[in-house]
């Protein structure tokens, strides 16, 4: 019997998903960028678990070979939506945390999704049959299998969000001066991702897997435009700080000696207290290890241990109550004048400064 237009189009669409994928594949396993091909794996650290995504997409081809049959698109919806939610925790980790080493136990996290796609996938391609009404039960194993790694990978999306964080405030003094990182643009696209898979999975429908396959063709034939690329910008030197950021002691920890944490303290008081270092605008931790004469670890240890959060804690305190003490004394100086006068970048900025001290708005205090 002829294929009717309908199959070809459904057929054509996931064959070219699963193409494009494998193409992505030898791309991100076999292709070192000229620009980067001496530190390649320093540089692009979630290369091949990026290529082990591209790669497992064959595992659609059950699909492609029964276009449209029920069985097999619950089980390739439930083999997207399971493995893509592990494998995303699995990326996001090695690209921004790539120090962390696990154990090989710690990889068992995975099992759970084997053993829930096993049965699918042979009865997917016929070598099974599994009992009457099991569809509904799919999708309740499904669905609680998926929650904890939905979770995880919410939050990853916030621990990636704490080191940006962090990383801006161990930095910069200004909220204003904090740098558009690219962390900061793919913080939830995973999440949002799954949540589309999600969507997919529930709809159960073949019309809306063909949608998802177009939307992930063109997303993948424009990543692979961009790692062809041999000059293209790589996006881990601007997210080394946040990998950095675990090397920063903790409130608490200990590396300098008291003779010399001491002499720091005394030094940063002075710089804060007599020279008013605060009003500095566009102040980093940089200009301040210059002035101490120190590295920043040692400084951001004498700020944690002098009761401070992060180096932008320290200076907002300062300028908040330079800001407070200016406003009572000048009430007739204009509160732009005065976020100048105290080193703020901009009135936003101070009035960002005074909500994260805890204090009303600059403008209640000229009242």
């Amino acid at each position: 019997m002829r294929p009717d237009t309908t199959y070809l189009l459904l057929f054509a669409v996931n064959l070219t998903f699963i193409v494009t994928h494998l193409y992505g594949w030898i791309l991100k396993w076999f292709y070192r960028p000229q620009a980067y091909t001496e530190h390649f794996h320093e540089l692009f650290p979630a290369q091949r678990a990026v290529g082990v995504i591209y790669l497992m997409q064959v595992f659609e081809i059950p699909y492609l070979l029964h276009i449209g049959e029920p069985n097999a698109l619950l089980y390739v919806n439930a083999f997207s939506l399971l493995f893509f939610s592990i494998q995303m925790l699995v990326m996001c980790e090695l690209y921004f945390f790539p120090r962390i080493v696990h154990p090989l136990k710690d990889y068992w996290i995975a099992l759970p999704i084997a053993v829930v796609l096993l049965p699918l996938f042979l009865q997917a391609v016929g070598l099974i049959s599994l009992p009457e009404g099991w569809r509904p039960w799919a999708f309740v194993i499904v669905t609680v299998v998926c929650i904890p790694y939905f979770v995880k990978n919410v939050k990853m999306a916030l621990r990636i969000g704490r080191a940006i964080r962090q990383v801006n405030e161990n930095t910069y003094a200004d909220s204003d001066d904090f740098p558009e990182r690219f962390a900061r643009y793919i913080q939830w696209v995973p999440t949002i991702m799954l949540v589309l898979l999600v969507l997919n999975f529930y709809a159960d429908n073949m019309w809306v897997k063909f949608v998802r396959d177009i939307l992930f063709i063109i997303a993948n034939v424009w990543f692979c435009i961009l790692t062809l690329n041999p000059w293209r910008k790589v996006f881990t030197t601007q997210e080394q700080e946040i990998i950095d950021q675990t090397d920063q002691p903790e409130t608490g920890s200990k590396r300098l000696s008291d003779s010399r944490y001491e002499k720091l303290s005394r030094q940063l008081d002075e710089l804060l207290e007599k020279e008013h270092i605060f009003t500095e605008p566009h102040i980093t931790i940089d200009m301040l290890m210059q002035r101490l004469g120190t590295n920043s670890k040692y400084i951001a240890e004498v700020i944690h241990r002098s009761g401070y959060q992060s180096f932008y804690d320290m200076i907002c305190q300062h300028r908040v109550r330079y800001a407070i003490r200016l406003i009572h004394e000048h009430p007739e100086e204009r509160l732009g004048d005065i976020s100048d006068r105290c080193g703020f970048s901009s009135p936003s900025s101070m009035n960002k400064a005074f909500k994260t001290q805890g204090k009303e708005p600059p403008s209640k205090y000229k009242e």
